[in-house]
């Protein structure tokens, strides 16, 4: 039994990278839908990654900075590292979650220190937006996964396997939400990037492999924040039902995306800080909760 759930959980792995672009093809394939329009296929992704692929990278100072290389693939494997523990544990061990908030903080810093090695002033300038909002939603991130930590009296992500905590915390379901919607780059948090502002931010400069990287270790994390969401909202132990629960949070994400508009840097600021406090309002509650 051992040996075939082993089997199992490699296989994820091993398949975690078409379900993300296929998970992407799928948010592009609903916003189109929600806005009247037909939309891409499904698996344009694999597609879009593909040609980047087998394109030249453009002949620019930035690709000569070894960090300009360097970064994206390192991107990628911190956003690959995430699967390790979400939506189960590959290697569980005492206090496993604070590896996971290690690697999910590592994975944001990387990809901003991409932008800085792009000698680009828009690159530069979404890596400085992403700085600032990262001292927030970061925090917001770490205190709402103590949060159901706590509240689940456990010490490994793995153990978490209560359903609908949703309920049970509200206040740290919708921080996770609100991160989730940051990281993703989903309207109305999506401040980073604003393409119509900054020109796509982080990745202005990358183009060919690189560039395909980039993409692939976001839509890494757009799956890696479905999968959470589920299984930390929802708890299904069931693959039927996780995956309908999924499904479902990634219908929220997408619905969002298609129904809002950007807010301004400031407004996001804002907004962040309010949900640090209610972030730390709820871990203080379930402390009391619990003890």
């Amino acid at each position: 039994m051992n040996l075939e759930l082993s089997i199992l959980r490699v296989l994820f792995l091993i398949l975690i990278f078409p379900v993300s672009l296929i998970f992407e093809g799928l948010r592009r394939k609903l916003i189109a839908r929600m806005q009247n329009r037909i939309g891409p296929p499904i698996w344009q992704p694999f597609y879009d990654v593909a040609k980047l692929l087998k394109k030249e990278e453009m002949n620019s100072l930035a690709s000569e900075n070894i960090l300009f290389k360097i970064l994206p693939i390192l991107t990628l494997i911190s956003s690959f590292l995430l699967f390790f523990f979400i939506p189960f544990t590959i290697f569980s061990f005492h206090m496993d979650f604070i590896l996971f908030l290690y690697i999910f903080i590592l994975s944001g810093a990387l990809y901003t220190l991409a932008g800085f090695a792009s000698n680009s002033p828009f690159g530069q300038l979404g890596s400085m937006r992403d700085i600032v909002l990262m001292v927030c939603y970061e925090t917001i991130f770490v205190v709402s996964i103590f949060s159901f930590i706590v509240y689940s009296n456990v010490d490994s992500i793995g153990s978490l396997d209560q359903r609908f905590l949703v309920l049970r915390l509200p206040l740290a379901s919708v921080c996770l939400f609100v991160v989730a919607l940051l990281e993703s780059r989903i309207t109305p948090l999506d401040t980073i990037e604003a393409t119509t502002e900054i020109m796509g931010g982080v990745e202005t400069e990358y183009s060919g492999k690189y560039l395909a990287l980039l993409n692939v270790a976001k839509y890494l994390k757009f799956t890696f924040f479905v999968f959470l969401l589920s299984k930390l909202l929802f708890g299904f132990s069931s693959l039927l039902l996780f995956s309908l629960s999924s499904l479902a949070v990634l219908f929220i994400l997408v619905l969002s995306q298609a129904t809002t508009s950007r807010y301004s840097f400031d407004q996001t600021l804002n907004l962040l800080k309010v949900f640090v406090f209610i972030a730390v309002l709820e871990f203080v509650r379930i402390r009391f909760v619990v003890w």
